[in-house]
């Protein structure tokens, strides 16, 4: 329960950014993302972990209900949050596997959300 915990607990505190760009007073939207059952030494766990990390990323800074296209704020959103995620997460397979999705921007990204 606690390795669930501490996901959710990264993605939300990253997505604190969308809610910032809320126009009413709600909370910033979060989505719990389970790593039960990810074996972190297995890149395939891992590669699949994180795809759900990104879809929930996109899922929750995706400001479609109000705009039918993607903004730059909706990526930049889920971008940092996806970054901010997998360094608070601290497993060696699961930032391979983020920087080989987006390089070393992967890592700049996760530079700038420190901020």
């Amino acid at each position: 329960m606690f390795k669930s915990i501490v996901a959710a607990t990264a993605l939300a505190g990253v997505l604190g950014l969308a809610g910032q760009a809320l126009a009413d007073d709600r909370a910033a939207p979060a989505r719990a993302v389970s790593t039960a059952g990810v074996d972190f030494r297995s890149e395939a766990s891992v590669t699949d972990f994180y795809h759900r990390l990104d879809r929930a990323a996109w899922a929750v800074c995706d400001t479609y209900a109000a705009n039918s296209r993607v903004t730059q704020g909706d990526r930049a959103c889920a971008e940092v949050a996806l970054a901010r995620t997998v360094k608070t997460l601290d497993k060696p397979m699961l930032t391979a596997v983020h920087d080989a999705q987006h390089g070393r921007s992967g890592e700049a990204l996760a530079l700038r959300a420190d901020r």
